[in-house]
């Protein structure tokens, strides 16, 4: 059988504010390293009929994003928030971005993926549901995504209790404007730095 996932809960929603007090999950560094992030990040997760919210709060000393633009492969050009969201029994999964100026991107990944490009899996599909909201704070920026249930259920997955899906979050955080050595953080921590382990991510549970 699959390998037991950590479990990430998603509270129940009324309106479209995760209460302070849902779970919040600290990033960490990948297990095959030491130490911890310079820069940490905490996340909480949403839920309703409508889709899944995510709340992330993270501290960062220099705000770097060099392109305003959406639907962009913005972890080339600044600091980023990623969500990838994959049901639990089918290969299909997204990966989507925050950035500290309220930018977003989309990348979809199709079941069959032989002979595709990174820049097919951003542009060769029609999920561009995402909303994203950033602010700067007094120690970093906080980002609001949501993902819309309709996106989520477009190959007849259901969502909600019940339903099966693994969520993960990573983070690029530039220190510097010429973009290099950024610190790459998050939850949960995978075996190796790389955010398409896709079988080790959290199993979302839908609490009501």
């Amino acid at each position: 059988g699959r390998r037991m996932n950590p479990v990430f809960e998603a509270v129940y929603l009324n309106g479209t504010k995760i209460p302070d007090g849902a779970p919040a999950y600290p990033f960490a560094f990948s297990t095959d390293r030491e130490g911890v992030p310079i820069e940490g990040t905490c996340v909480r997760f949403g839920w309703s009929a409508t889709g899944l919210y995510v709340f992330a709060e993270m501290e960062d000393s220099c705000l770097v994003s060099t392109n305003r633009a959406d639907e962009q492969l913005h972890y080339q050009t600044g600091d980023v928030l990623e969500l990838f969201i994959k049901p639990a029994d089918d290969f299909y999964y997204w990966e989507m971005y925050a950035t500290p100026f309220g930018n977003k991107s989309t990348l979809f990944f199709p079941r069959n993926r032989a002979g595709m490009d990174i820049d097919q899996f951003l542009h060769a599909h029609e999920f561009q549901g995402l909303e994203v909201s950033s602010e700067a704070t007094s120690n970093g920026w906080n980002a609001r995504m949501f993902v819309p249930a309709e996106q989520l259920q477009a190959f007849g997955e259901l969502w909600g209790p019940g339903s099966e899906w693994l969520v993960f979050c990573g983070r690029y955080n530039y220190n510097n404007e010429e973009l290099v050595d950024p610190e790459l953080s998050m939850a949960p921590p995978l075996s190796a730095t790389n955010y398409h382990l896709t079988n080790e991510y959290a199993a979302l549970r839908f609490c009501e």
